[in-house]
């Protein structure tokens, strides 16, 4: 980011990346919940629940709170708008041109 946003830009980028944030540990969540199913189901056992349970806490849970909370919020918002769980028309024209030029590297970069 070359230039210095105003205070309202980083509110509202903060904003979006806890909007993103939310959304993308809902969907990680779910598979957690599949796990949660399974025990009931007596298809594993509560070992193997509890090693699933670590497993989302230290992988995807820990990558997204970084992506989203311990990283710049310009970022995150980036990141969601180039993986498409946020869209330019839901985050408006003043917040995408903030950041576009980090969706175009991420573009370039090849990312997810």
């Amino acid at each position: 980011m070359s230039r210095k946003m105003s205070k309202n830009l980083l509110k509202t980028l903060r904003q979006f990346a806890g909007i993103a944030y939310e959304r993308e540990l809902s969907i990680a969540t779910r598979a957690l919940q599949e796990q949660f199913v399974r025990w009931e189901n007596k298809e594993i056992d509560v070992f193997e629940l509890n090693e699933k349970i670590h497993e989302f806490h230290n992988g995807i849970s820990r990558k997204l709170y970084s992506q989203f909370v311990g990283m710049d919020s310009a970022f995150g918002v980036a990141s969601a708008l180039h993986d498409g769980t946020l869209s330019r028309e839901e985050v408006g024209e003043d917040v995408f041109l903030s950041v576009e030029g980090i969706v175009l590297s991420l573009s370039r970069m090849g990312a997810k």
